[in-house]
This record gives C-alpha cells, sequence and structure tokens, in this order.
C-alpha cells in the first residue's frame, strides 16, 4: 500500500459532539505562539485540516485537537483546534476530549484524585483538572480564558421580524438569541430550520456590524449563534441552548466556550455572580456544569473566569493514510436548507 502521509489520531465524543485528537503525522509548527502556529497550519497545512475533517473521514460538525508544542512556559502541552469549517481560538468540548486522549493514552501520568494539564491555546492558556475515580477518567473541567458581553445588537429579518442578539466572548464570539422570544423550539427534528434562521442571522449581524476582540487583533467576526431556551429538559438546568457551528452544522453538546459566552451575559445582566453554579443542556440533552470563579472590569469590559466541567467518551483510534492523488477526498456535502 503506498501513501504520501499517515495521521494517527485518538477519538472521542464530548456530549455527543466529536473529537479527533490528532497524535502523529502533522509537520512542525512554526511560531512564537500558538495563535501564530495555528495561522501558519492555515496559510501552510490547511489540506491536512480538511482530510481529516471533511468526508469522507468526517462531516460537517466534524472537529479536532492537533498537538503542538507550547509557547506558554506554564503549558504542558499546546492544541490548535480544527473543525470542519475552519480553526477555532479556543474549543471547550475539544479541550475535553484532548485531555481525555492525553491520560488514556499515557501522554500524561494518571494521579488520583485529580491530574492536572496546562494547554497553550491561540485564546491563552487553559488550566484544566481531571477527575480519576479507580483509574477511570470521570470528568474534565477546565478554567477558560477570559470571557466577557461585548454588546447587544439587532437586526430586521425577514420572517422573524426584529431580533435582539447579545454578542459575547468565550473563545469564540457567539450571538446569543432568546429562541423562546421567537417561538423556535430548540428540538432534534427543528434542526434543518434552526441552522437556516441562524445562518441568515449571522450573515445579517456580520454584515451589519463590527465584532472584535479588544485584545487579539485575530479573533474578529461573529461566528457562532446561540440559541437559547429556558425551556429545559429537567428543572435543576439553567438554560437550554443549539449552537449552530461554521459552515452549518448543530454542536451536540453544550459547548464549552458557547457555555461561557452565556456566562458573561447574565453575570453582565446582574441574573449570575461569582460562585454559581450554571446547568446548560444542549439539544439532544447533554449537560456541562459551569461556575464562576472570578469576574474584573478592565478597560471597560467585565472579564470573568469560569469553569467548565464535562465528561468525554472514548470511541476508537484510526490510522488516516494521505494519499496526493485520492479521488473524492476532503470534500463537505451540505444539502441546501429549504
Amino acid at each position: 500500500m503506498k501513501y504520501d502521509r499517515l495521521f494517527s489520531t485518538f477519538d472521542t465524543h464530548t456530549g455527543g459532539n466529536p473529537t479527533r485528537t490528532v497524535l502523529s503525522g502533522i509537520p512542525k509548527m512554526i511560531g512564537d505562539t500558538v495563535a501564530e502556529k495555528m495561522q501558519y497550519m492555515k496559510l501552510h497545512y490547511d489540506h491536512y485540516r480538511r482530510f481529516l475533517m471533511n468526508e469522507p473521514r468526517g462531516h460537517e460538525v466534524m472537529s479536532g485537537t492537533i498537538m503542538v508544542e507550547p509557547c506558554n512556559k506554564e503549558a504542558d502541552f499546546g492544541a490548535i483546534y480544527i473543525e470542519t469549517g475552519g480553526y477555532l481560538p479556543m474549543c471547550g468540548h475539544d479541550t475535553i476530549g484532548f485531555c481525555t486522549a492525553l491520560i488514556e493514552l499515557g501522554f500524561v501520568e494518571k494521579v488520583d484524585p485529580i491530574t492536572r494539564i496546562n494547554i497553550d491555546t491561540p485564546a491563552g492558556l487553559v488550566k484544566t483538572e481531571t477527575k480519576i475515580e479507580d483509574g477511570e477518567v470521570k470528568e474534565v473541567s477546565f478554567k477558560n480564558v477570559p470571557s466577557f458581553y461585548l454588546k447587544t445588537v439587532n437586526i430586521e429579518h425577514a420572517t422573524l421580524g426584529k431580533i435582539f442578539i447579545d454578542i459575547s466572548y468565550g473563545g469564540n464570539f457567539y450571538g446569543i438569541i432568546d429562541a423562546d422570544q421567537l417561538g423556535i423550539e430548540l428540538k432534534p427534528e427543528n434542526s434543518s430550520y434552526i441552522v437556516k434562521k441562524a445562518i441568515e442571522i449571522r450573515n445579517q449581524i456580520n454584515e451589519k456590524y463590527n465584532v472584535q476582540h479588544p485584545e487579539k487583533s485575530f479573533i474578529k467576526g461573529l461566528t457562532h449563534i446561540e440559541f437559547s431556551s429556558k425551556k429545559v429538559t429537567h428543572k435543576d438546568i439553567n438554560f437550554k441552548n443549539t449552537v449552530i457551528v461554521p459552515p452549518g452544522g448543530i454542536d451536540r453538546s453544550p459547548c464549552g466556550t458557547g457555555t461561557s459566552a452565556k456566562m458573561a451575559t447574565l453575570v453582565y445582566k446582574k441574573e449570575l455572580k461569582k460562585g454559581d453554579e450554571f446547568l446548560h443542556e444542549s439539544i439532544i440533552g447533554s449537560v456541562f456544569k459551569g461556575i464562576v470563579l472570578n469576574n474584573t472590569v478592565v478597560n471597560g469590559y467585565e472579564y470573568i473566569d469560569v469553569s467548565i466541567s464535562g465528561r468525554a467518551w472514548p470511541m476508537g483510534k484510526h490510522d488516516f493514510y494521505y494519499s496526493e492523488k485520492a479521488k473524492e477526498d476532503s470534500y463537505l456535502f451540505i444539502p441546501p436548507l429549504t
């Protein structure tokens, strides 16, 4: 068998959403920060991202982590987050899956009851704690990069009318929308309608408004729409959400960075405070737990530190054979939304 490059991966899912951790096969990335390494990969090796994320090996919501050398001296590992739609400064469900892979495969010594791993991400340093019971990974918690509410904007939608959107940052920018006010039920059978409206809304926002991180110039533009609802499955759940990721798929998990953005919004609105616990449910019923650790105001922005907890489940190991001659490869098939 002939091939040009071999990629070894370890696949997990967190709350129903996949993480493909790439263990070997990726060339060395150049850069003084992990953010620069992400940009280097985007410029020089994006075909490998498409190979690993797109069909026939992936699908419209495939997501993964590239293990790289860290640049931050406090970090144990570096991570570049990739998905079908491109690159992410930070990804919560992938962080949970990445830590699970590192521990289960022996890259990190399994320490009972808590195994600590610091990850250098494009968005900043993320400190994690993994709960170990009887030698098994039970839960991963991570202290996310500082999250904040940016602003509230509005658009006039052709069929939904005037919509108000809270734009907040939790590692990516989210347009958070009250689904109940729009009469949108967050359930799987409505997924096509949800995605269609989300894409329309996201496009309108990006055409009308500037969305920019105040400190990190490479983090700009509204990438995710997050529909939020009080119609939850269990009484102890605070909110149900549905996050639509680029180019147009639904996150099966409650979304770690989206949960952080939602919590930042609630802190800004005085509906959540330091020490509060927040339970967030996804469209399929999986749950992440968030805790507000701290909040501080810098240059007019109220930054909050949050901890997000969830569990990843190992699914399998893969060897993928990359051939430059392969046809019908690295494509993406998304039927038109009607």
